[in-house]
């Protein structure tokens, strides 16, 4: 329990934004040494984003102090489990209910307030968990009527209540957001986090995959970074901003992203694409790989007269290799292109 009251103190400076270098360093040694450490310091990142209502000032906190109070206002047991349409309201565990009241209490720390009613946050603060296994999607629709459409091998998670319009994104998935002037709508995904008022757009952020990205259908679209102090804003439709993990930095895509929601559309649609662009559609639409022999073949132009809709890889690739010019063979689940192609 020491190492953990350690590490949560930690991640309380680094989500506020007050850790040092060495402190980060140190959280994040902390939770890639094991899976568990890094599933609690989601599970904390979670309950921030649906806890946090302001930025905390620069404080200096008796922790130790701070944590027997939150110890105290933190009941023993957990409450029942109840289902709902939308999803199953997951009530968060005694570390997480402790973390969730920890948000609040360190914010209204650094404001220089002190809570005197603690017991009712953490009793009332329930998760709604929506997750999707291989091959599955689901349509959610939230407490603000906005909708959702969640891709497979995804997670999504917010507040039940829903007075904060804030979710937590591991994974893909297609929203169509109510337009609130006076309530902002934050998607959170690791260390980017989309703001929007009323739009509709596509976020990719796989855990497994190096980059997160936004696409705007309608709307514009605010998409930022914590620790890069990044931001692009706004995203107007047809853009899409992407957040690089490792380099720490977010920039506006070179190439449009037409084919961002294909995976909720089930339609392929490729207008005047160098065949590069249409490979790697593909590639993310299927989960396949598609490389090939001539690389000059690339950069040939397609456009296709109606939408691939529903229609499978090997069909898509026959339609387009005879009016680009190229044959295909498939070995160990790859797809070669072979041919001269437009030269």
């Amino acid at each position: 329990m020491e190492e953990l009251d350690k590490y949560s103190a930690l991640a309380a400076k680094y989500l506020a934004g007050q850790v040092t270098p060495a402190e980060e360093q140190d959280l994040f040694a902390w939770t890639d040494a094991s899976a568990d450490n890094q599933r609690l310091f989601e599970e904390w990142t979670q309950a921030w984003a649906i806890t946090e209502q302001a930025v905390a000032s620069p404080f200096e906190a008796d922790m130790a102090a701070a944590w027997a109070k939150i110890d105290t206002a933190t009941p023993a047991t957990a409450p029942e489990i109840v289902e709902r349409p939308a999803g199953k309201i997951v009530p968060l565990s005694k570390i997480a209910r402790r973390w969730s009241v920890a948000a609040a209490v360190l914010l209204a720390i650094g404001a220089g307030l002190w809570w005197t009613n603690r017991a009712p946050v953490a009793q009332q603060l329930q998760l709604v968990e929506i997750r999707t296994l291989d091959n599955e999607r689901k349509a959610i629709t939230l407490p603000d009527s906005s909708r959702v459409w969640l891709n497979e091998n995804s997670s999504m998670a917010y507040d039940a209540n829903f007075v904060q319009r804030q979710v937590n994104l591991v994974g893909e998935a297609f929203f169509d957001v109510e337009r609130m002037v006076d309530r902002p709508f934050e998607i959170t995904t690791g260390d980017a986090k989309v703001t929007v008022l009323g739009t509709s757009f596509n976020v990719r952020a796989y855990e497994s995959e190096e980059a997160v990205e936004v696409t705007v259908k309608t709307g514009k679209v605010a998409l930022t970074s914590k620790k890069a102090k990044q931001s692009i804003a706004p995203l107007a439709p047809g853009q899409t901003g992407v957040y690089k993990k490792k380099e720490e930095k977010i920039e506006l895509a070179t190439i449009e992203q037409d084919n961002a929601d294909a995976w909720k559309t089930q339609k392929l649609v490729f207008d005047d694409e160098k065949l590069m662009y249409v490979v790697a559609a593909l590639e993310r639409y299927f989960g396949v790989v598609v490389e090939a022999e001539n690389p000059a073949l690339l950069e040939c132009n397609f456009t296709t007269t109606t939408a691939f809709e529903q229609a499978n890889l090997e069909d898509i690739l026959t339609v387009i290799g005879t009016t680009v010019g190229f044959e295909f063979s498939k070995t160990d689940g790859r797809y070669l292109l072979s041919g001269k192609g437009c030269q």
